[in-house]
């Protein structure tokens, strides 16, 4: 069998690599490319913060974008006095819109500057939802106490009796000290309201006591109850007193309503301008001096105006009473009485014309004659009553027969007058209010408005009233 050679190594074992060996040293900090290593730490530094900023933006537009909707929920509980549930609604609404808006974030560095921006402004949230509830409830409150005041001043100020007055009295005041210690308001605040509770008081005395008998000494007196001066300043007492006569007057000085009573409201003026306060102020003083005088002056004026109106009132009252009564001597004069023979529809409808053409006229004098007397106005009403159911008689032509009971002249006279308006319509003369006339005779008898064919008929039956007087 061969033998196979073997070789003794002269080497020693080493862990180098192949390659060159020189003795040249290069310096890591000496060469060209080594001077580019700050630039390149600068670049590396500079584009981390490239990026720190432009997620920082990214972030904050976010959070700016997200506080408009959570601005939307946190006012949603402004009104909610309810300070828990406000909180615990805004919390789940927060919760929830947060969680979707963080979704849609991809950048985890972005999604924690958001976090960490809403951090900061929950805080702020709370804060503000429960300083809106504590207003809310501070303004339920007083508008519970201000509406329980008023109900019960509304009711002491319509009482006259003393031991109701001192119950609404006394539970007003209570109530005003139990919100004084619900919202923990100081001693001077607390009087102040009291005090203010006491001035609605006087002045609702005042007002109820303006007018009636003893008014005056009524006031001194609730005046001096309530602490005089303590409560109401000289000015104060001064404008209510005035306010509350000026009230109890107008209350009895309506225009034209008869129940009204301008006598008294003078007396009362007079009682008003000599009204003088328990520590010696008077009412007629300074501005209210010359507000007292207007106050007389305008109810003179209007009692000028309201005697002259109630004068005339009388007088139409009386008018009407007379002109109706002339209604229906009208009615029957030109329709006739259910027993005449010659009544027809005709007539009931020239009657209704009459009538309506009498108060038509009666309305149109009253107007131009404002002035007019009673007597003078009854004897207008009274002639025009005659003239015009003896023009609607006219009208009824077949009432004009045997049974007429015109005398002959009077036919006479109405034969010539038809005679002459006929030939002034001819001429184009008559006056259109005469050719009304005739219109409305001719269409109460049946032809329609027709002048001519009513002439044609009318003026040969006249005629024959006429001949049969010869």
């Amino acid at each position: 069998m061969p033998k196979i050679p073997t070789y003794t190594s002269t080497g020693a074992t080493t862990d180098k690599g192949i390659g060159v060996t020189t003795n040249i040293q290069i310096s890591p900090t000496s060469s060209a490319a080594a001077a580019l290593i700050p630039a390149l730490d600068q670049l590396t530094t500079y584009g981390i913060k490239k990026r720190d900023v432009s997620e920082k933006i990214e972030a904050n537009k976010k959070v700016f974008e997200m506080k408009g909707e959570l601005d939307k929920f946190m006012n949603s509980e402004k009104e909610n006095m309810n300070e828990d549930n406000a909180v615990s609604n805004f919390q789940t609404k927060y919760k929830e819109f947060v969680d979707n808006q963080l979704s849609l974030v991809t950048n985890n560095r972005v999604k924690e500057r958001i976090k960490q921006g809403l951090d900061i402004e929950y805080g702020q949230y709370i804060y503000n939802i429960k300083k809106n509830s504590f207003a809310a409830l501070e303004a339920n409150a007083v508008e519970d106490i201000n509406n329980n005041i008023t109900s019960l001043t509304s009711k002491y100020a319509s009482t006259d009796d003393a031991q109701l007055k001192s119950v609404y009295k006394t539970d007003a005041e209570n109530k005003i000290k139990q919100f004084a210690i619900d919202f923990e308001l100081p001693q001077n605040v607390l009087e102040k309201k009291l005090q203010a509770l006491d001035k609605k008081f006087i002045l609702a005395d005042m007002n109820q006591f303006a007018g009636s008998p003893d008014g005056a000494e009524a006031i001194k007196l609730s005046d001096n109850a309530y602490g005089g001066e303590k409560t109401l300043n000289n000015l104060e007492f001064g404008s209510g007193v005035f306010n509350a006569y000026t009230s109890a007057i107008s209350e009895i000085t309506i225009k034209g309503d008869p129940n009204s009573d301008y006598d008294q409201a003078l007396e009362l003026i007079d009682e008003l301008r000599s009204f003088e306060r328990d520590n010696g102020y008077k009412v007629n003083t300074g501005s209210l001096a010359v507000k007292i005088d207007d106050l007389e002056q305008k109810i003179l004026t209007e009692k000028i105006t309201h005697d002259k109106n109630m004068k005339t009132l009388s007088v139409d009252k009386e008018l009407n009473k007379f002109t109706k009564s002339l209604e229906g001597d009208i009615t029957k004069a030109v329709s006739g009485s259910i027993f005449d023979p010659f009544k027809s529809i005709e007539n009931e409808i020239a009657a209704t014309k009459a009538v309506d053409e009498f108060n038509q006229k009666i309305k149109i004098y009253v107007a131009l004659n404002p002035d007019a007397t009673l007597s003078e106005k009854k004897a207008y009403a009274t002639n025009q009553a005659i003239v015009i159911s003896s023009k609607y008689e006219d009208m009824n032509i077949g009432k004009i027969s045997e049974f007429d009971t015109s005398s002959e002249s009077d036919i006479v006279t109405k034969y010539n007058t038809v005679v002459s308006d006929i030939q002034l319509y001819k001429d184009g003369k008559l006056p259109p209010f005469r050719i009304k006339e005739y219109e409305d005779l001719a269409t109460a008898n049946g032809y329609r408005g027709d002048v001519v064919a009513f002439w044609n008929d009318y003026l040969p039956i006249l005629a024959s009233k006429i001949n049969q007087g010869e």
